[in-house]
């Protein structure tokens, strides 16, 4: 089983490069699913289903969320409705977004979850004790198994997948939007990454226009954030696991650079 995971796609430009590119990614890869995180993709904060629908008609077959996915308040409903769009399994049941995603193509499953991190994040149950009272459940249906772990802290990340290993696939961090040169299959068979990077502006500060972060960070003045239409990439993960087994045969990191007028 081969799957891309595409780090966290921000707004217009990590929309229109990764369409672009869509095509020339599923010629080299040849995946069997492919999966993004989608919490920044309106304007760099949450979705809508604007922004979502055409990445699903071009082959998504999963987004991941994370705290930023509830941030368009008219997005509510879509959210609710859309079956492919994973919220954090340790926020709130009443919170719009399905728990997790079993894919079923080809006679292959993979099922996809989402966890946040604790740590200078917003409120949430904690991911350890989440995942462990969901597995069962989670691994009720296929041994094939990725998990988004969308958290601020390298330390946290690097925790959960110790504590996940052998128990599923993979475990790609997301959040930060700084790609880490971290990947490697643990020894239980988990494939595990820090962080995916970011799909989107990177002649920015995480996706918004650098002279503003900068004003902001100099003077400590609020600022309206602008997202960065600049240096589009696009940061993400390739994986191929033994679907018998569920356990990660290789991980390789996915940084492809692009021009400006894409």
């Amino acid at each position: 089983m081969k799957i891309v995971f595409f780090g966290d796609v921000f707004g217009k430009s990590g929309r229109e490069t990764l369409l672009d590119a869509m095509p020339k990614l599923k010629d080299r890869y040849q995946a069997d699913f492919y999966i993004l995180n989608a919490e920044n993709l309106a304007d760099g904060k949450g979705l809508t289903e604007k922004t979502a629908r055409p990445l699903f008609n071009a082959g998504i077959d999963a987004m991941t969320g994370g705290n930023h996915l509830w941030d368009r308040p008219e997005s509510l409903d879509y959210i609710r409705s859309e079956p492919r769009i994973i919220k954090p399994l340790n926020y709130p049941r009443t919170t719009p977004g399905s728990p997790y995603c079993t894919i079923v193509k080809h006679d292959l499953k993979l099922t996809v979850l989402c966890l946040t991190g604790q740590l200078f994040m917003p409120p949430c149950d904690s991911p350890f004790s989440t995942f462990d009272r969901y597995l069962p459940e989670l691994s009720s249906t296929t041994p094939c198994i990725l998990l988004d772990l969308h958290g601020e802290s390298t330390a946290e990340k690097r925790a959960m997948g110790w504590h996940v290993d052998g128990m599923i696939s993979a475990l790609i961090g997301t959040h930060t939007h700084i790609q880490t040169a971290d990947e490697e299959i643990l020894p239980q068979g988990t494939a595990y990454i820090t962080d995916a990077g970011m799909t989107g502006p990177h002649d920015s500060v995480i996706g918004v226009k650098r002279h503003i972060i900068l004003e902001k960070m100099r003077s400590g003045i609020p600022v309206r954030y602008e997202v960065s239409d600049r240096g589009p990439q696009i940061n993400g993960i390739f994986i191929t696991l033994d679907h018998h087994t569920g356990r990660a045969l290789q991980i390789e990191r996915i940084r492809e650079c692009y021009k400006d007028d894409l």
